[in-house]
């Protein structure tokens, strides 16, 4: 096995390493255009902020040709100990679905990297475990505090980051994401991925026991399941706020319809997983961060309304077939209504929209139909309702948003009921 192997691979390279405070993990492939930036502030940070702990630094390549692992030793060895190892590309069971393991860190199979962290982690008895994506160009040394320190300090289990985005970026997470995630599961996450973790050695062995890392739930991308695991299992979790977020990525120009596949299925594979947590759950709490929140952005990201309309209405006219299956009849006909508006009057109610979410859940649950047709089926609803909020708020004052973004999670756990008495009786 491919983790068993990188613990062997770390015991020949470092042999008089026994226990550590910190495990430091960088996955990489082929980025020898940004590493070295990135590990340099890495190290300040680990300077800085953690002067007296033992760390070691592991690198997880995937298999890189320009130099990659050998630029990272040479930054990293004169100040720390520093394991270099490989996880094989290629190795996972085949699965029912067409979706791969994306994601924009240019990482292939990303979660075989983490496994390697994590088995080290567990042999060497570590307290906490940070991992960073290696093609960043915003990462800064404080990024090392704040998500160590939490776990170091704090008893924190899991810390994930927030990034400062502009208006309207990242409405796949804001709009579905995060309030469905907030709906299950009680916890104010704000559900970005990728960037920068930090774990707990409890919960580093957690996730090594679970049956995730080969099949459908690995396919969906471990980003998903990291901070899943962690709010339904009742980890500690905190968040940090780590600035912007800036990357040189290798995973540019995916389909719309993979990635929203991808991302909402990894949160209805794991409804059913953990059913018993989430039927429970009413309300939702804060949770504990690190770092200065941010204040509204005024900049906005190239939003093309018209498009997106069109796409909503291709969909209406190309998937009825489809969206007859999946959704309630109430659902349907509010949709069909929507079909009706012109450009600047269109707008996508959120009830109907939560509503919409909750029934394909209940769709992908009951397995109508190919579940990755189902899952594409849902990109033209998703257009749909972006543009709308769009629509709903380019005319607002700073922050509107924002507590556009906070009705729509309000009401996902107003409409919690929906989903659970329709679940139960499935």
């Amino acid at each position: 096995m491919a983790h068993v192997m990188a613990w062997e691979q770390v015991c020949g390279q470092c042999p008089d390493v026994r226990k550590i405070d910190l495990l430091v993990g960088l996955p990489t492939f082929n980025h020898a255009s940004t590493v070295e930036s990135v590990v340099k502030a890495i190290v300040a940070g680990l300077e800085a902020s953690c002067p007296s702990a033992a760390i070691l630094f592991v690198n997880a390549d995937a298999g890189s040709q320009d130099g990659t692992p050998e630029l990272v030793r040479r930054t990293v060895g004169s100040v720390l100990p520093v394991a270099s190892v490989q996880h094989i590309v290629g190795g996972m069971a085949a699965s029912p679905f067409a979706l791969l393991g994306l994601s924009d860190s240019g990482v292939p199979e990303r979660e075989e990297a983490f496994r390697s962290f994590f088995t080290i982690a567990e042999e060497l008895q570590a307290k906490a475990c940070v991992v960073i994506d290696p093609n960043l160009l915003s990462v800064s040394p404080e990024w090392i505090e704040r998500l160590a320190q939490p776990v170091l300090e704090k008893q924190a289990d899991y810390v994930a980051p927030v990034f400062q985005r502009r208006r309207y970026e990242g409405s796949l997470t804001n709009s579905l994401i995060a309030p469905l995630t907030r709906a299950l599961y009680g916890k104010r996450l704000a559900c970005q991925t990728g960037g920068g973790y930090a774990f707990s050695g409890k919960l580093t062995n957690r996730y090594l026991q679970k049956d995730v890392w080969e099949g459908d739930a690995a396919r969906f991308g471990i980003d998903s399941w990291l901070t899943t695991i962690a709010v339904a299992e009742g980890c500690n979790v905190w968040q940090a706020f780590l600035g912007t977020k800036v990357q040189d990525t290798k995973a540019g120009g995916l389909d719309l319809s993979v990635v929203l596949a991808q991302a909402v299925g990894a949160s209805y594979h794991y409804m059913e997983h953990y059913q018993d947590r989430w039927e429970s759950c009413t309300g939702s709490s804060p949770v504990p961060a690190i770092g200065l929140p941010y204040e509204p952005d005024t900049e906005s990201v190239t939003i093309n309304v018209d498009r997106m309309v069109k796409g909503f209405r291709q969909g209406l006219r190309d998937l009825l077939p489809i969206w007859e299956t999946i959704l309630a009849p109430d659902t349907l006909a509010g949709i069909l209504t929507l079909g009706l508006a012109d450009e600047e009057g269109f707008r996508f109610p959120i009830p109907l929209w939560v509503q919409t979410v909750y029934d394909f859940a209940l769709a992908y649950h009951e397995r109508v139909i190919h579940l990755e047709h189902l899952l594409k089926s849902l990109t033209p609803l998703y257009l749909g309702r972006t543009a709308s909020l769009v629509l709903e708020t380019k005319d607002g004052r700073p922050g509107e948003v924002e507590r556009t973004v906070e009705r729509v999670c309000e009401t996902f756990e107003q409409m919690k009921p929906y989903l659970v008495g329709r679940w139960r009786f499935q």
